[in-house]
């Protein structure tokens, strides 16, 4: 079969360079979003020139503009494989929690994965390969995360849309996963707990080999499940 067009969302992040970088060693072409310039340079940096790898500039939390990315992505061959990593992190008490903050999350983490989930239905549907995968978190999963209430009910949300569009997507042959990272080994989570202890975190790499996985030929009878990795 041909190579899989995979979009990933955030692949220019922390987690999104170690998964873009394990799916262009499967064969992938790899398209992926991107809003800030300077991370965008810094993943094409760190790829060869005759890899795979298209980068764009766009926001996903734009329905219209994932419109007519849609549109240009049907009129360069489709989509496979989507995979929804962008997303933000806030944490404080509840009673310190802005509302600001609370839309920012809800926008960053469930919106992001809504819409642009919503945009691609069509080309998911007509691949015949068609596989969505959602970043949530192991305390949304696992009913916790005291402290980080907006943080989690964003992700609680992710997981929620998971198994909804696992059952509405079934008969086309689309699956829909989602893991739940308990803390993801990045230069950015080590700068903000330098006193933490990260041998149980996982990282960006054995995230994307786990993606890489629920998104091949070997996982194509597995859909509606909410996976956590780490320790």
């Amino acid at each position: 079969m041909s190579a899989r067009t995979t979009l990933v969302t955030g692949g220019t992040g922390g987690l999104g360079t170690g998964v873009v970088h394990a799916l262009l060693a499967r064969g992938d072409r790899v398209v992926v979003p991107w809003y800030a310039r300077e991370e965008a340079d810094a993943l094409a940096d760190g790829v060869d020139d005759d890899a795979p790898l298209e980068l764009v500039e766009g926001d996903v939390t734009d329905a219209d503009w994932l419109a007519d990315f849609a549109e240009t992505l049907e009129g360069d061959g489709g989509v496979d494989v989507l995979l929804n990593l962008v997303g933000g992190f806030t944490m404080g008490p509840l009673e310190e929690t802005d509302p600001d903050d609370w839309d920012r999350m809800m926008t960053l983490n469930a919106r992001s994965a809504f819409l642009v989930t919503r945009a691609l239905a069509p080309l998911l549907k007509a691949s015949g390969r068609g596989a969505v995968v959602n970043v949530g978190s192991a305390p949304a999963a696992q009913g916790q995360g005291g402290g980080m209430a907006a943080y989690v009910a964003s992700k609680g949300a992710v997981l929620s849309l998971t198994k909804a569009l696992a059952e509405e997507l079934v008969d086309d042959g689309v699956t829909v996963n989602a893991v739940a990272p308990t803390t993801i080994d990045t230069e950015a989570t080590r700068a903000s707990m330098p006193d933490a202890d990260p041998s149980g975190w996982v990282t960006p790499g054995e995230l994307g080999a786990f993606l890489r996985f629920l998104t091949g030929d070997d996982a194509r009878k597995i859909t509606g499940n909410v996976v956590v990795v780490g320790l």
